[in-house]
């Protein structure tokens, strides 16, 4: 979940350490997705690249950066002036408002600004059934962030009144849609209940029903508003997947190509790549937005290579965007996570370790192997990040490259 001051969550992959977030989409997420500070700029007509994202939930948005054009922006409910300026500056940017579909927070209370569905106070005076209980009859606290309320997302009356409060307020306040975190298979890990178990929802699946039933309800009446309703999915499998996507807009997929928020740390590789590459896949196949997020230092030159290429060999279209997060400071000032060169020129394509695609201005290589280091022809001459002209790389193991036509 995107991490914010008080508000934003984007849930990390199950079994992995979690790290920061600040999400840029447009550039997620969550992240990202994008949190996008307004510019006294106006934006460039011929973006850098227009696949880009940022998400930023951390009180007041940090500023992006002037020249880069994003598709998507991610603020929190109390941004809605700065999104209305991004608006009016990139018409063609889609805003979107954080909301948590699980939780309610007590130390967010000014109604029409909450980074939640449904208010803390009104849900304890008029409906305190919807605060979920352990076994033990307690109302559940999240472990890391204690002012976040766990809430049922399978009560039909929590979901109703979620979708006309979210919808009232992205009505009032002009946004494009709505960022929906805490989309989960389950709230049974340690960094969210700390060992508790849900009274409610105690099997393994048993949350995961709930889920898919407010998705149901809530995807498409936000929708019939002419809302974009963006999911952050983290622990789904594909056929789940597969399900809540068809109820959204888009999804986002944090954590992408890397599992940790360290530079160079928990970059991933075989299975583990092969299967997000196909989340992609599987969301753009069926004509929805999907929204990558990266997290590391603003230096992880290699991750952001390594994540820029991988979302540029299977992404098509104007709907998917990537991000590299590096926290609250923002994006990084490195291009290499921004890198474009162009339209694509036919699918991806394997040989052995090595992955291709070419584009009308570069080439995009990756080698996702574990262990093996591979040397790539390309087939031509292209220019290297560091501005050599090269005509075949040398990748290691779960590394990538963004090359650019002389």
């Amino acid at each position: 979940m995107v991490e914010g001051v008080a508000i934003a969550w984007i849930r990390p992959i199950p079994g992995r350490p979690r790290g920061p977030v600040a999400v840029c989409v447009g550039a997620a997420a969550t992240a990202a997705i994008a949190a996008f500070a307004a510019s006294s700029a106006a934006p460039t007509a011929n973006p850098t690249a227009p696949s880009l994202a940022a998400v930023r939930n951390c009180g007041t948005a940090a500023p992006l950066r002037r020249a880069v054009t994003y598709r998507y922006v991610v603020l929190q409910a109390w941004e809605s002036r700065r999104g209305r300026t991004i608006k009016r500056r990139s018409p063609g940017t889609k805003v979107l408002v954080y909301k948590d579909m699980a939780s309610t927070r007590d130390d967010a209370r000014r109604a029409g600004q909450l980074p939640a569905g449904v208010g803390y106070g009104y849900a304890n005076r008029h409906h305190p059934e919807w605060f979920l209980q352990d076994t033990n009859g307690r109302r559940v606290a999240w472990a890391d962030w204690p002012h976040a309320w766990q809430m049922d997302v399978g009560s039909p009356s929590y979901q109703h009144a979620w979708a006309a409060n979210v919808a009232r307020d992205a009505r009032r306040q002009g946004w494009d849609g709505v960022f929906v975190d805490g989309v989960a298979r389950t709230m049974q890990y340690p960094w969210y209940l700390n060992g508790r178990v849900l009274a409610k929802y105690p099997g393994p699946d048993d949350y995961s029903r709930a889920t898919t039933s407010f998705l149901q309800r809530v995807g498409p009446a936000l929708r019939k508003q002419h809302l974009l309703v963006v999911g952050n999915v983290n622990d789904a499998g594909m056929g789940l997947w597969k399900q809540w996507v068809g109820y959204l807009s888009g999804v986002s997929k944090e954590w992408w190509t890397k599992a940790h928020a360290g530079s160079a740390d928990g970059l991933l590789s075989g299975n583990e790549w092969w299967f997000q590459t196909r989340l992609l896949a599987a969301a753009e196949a069926r004509k929805k937005i999907f929204i990558a997020i990266t997290y590391g230092p603003s230096n992880d030159v290699a991750s952001m290579e390594y994540a820029r290429a991988s979302f540029l060999l299977f992404a098509n279209g104007r709907r998917s965007a990537q991000t590299f997060s590096t926290g609250c400071a923002g994006e990084p000032t490195s291009r290499f996570w921004r890198e474009s060169v162009g339209a694509p020129l036919g699918a991806a394509a394997s040989n052995g370790a090595i992955w291709r695609r070419r584009f009308t201005n570069g080439i995009v290589v990756v080698n996702p192997s574990p262990t093996a280091t591979v040397s790539a022809p390309l087939g031509s001459a292209y220019v290297q990040p560091d501005g050599a002209l090269v005509s075949s790389v040398l990748l290691a193991p779960h590394s990538g490259l963004v090359l650019r036509r002389r």
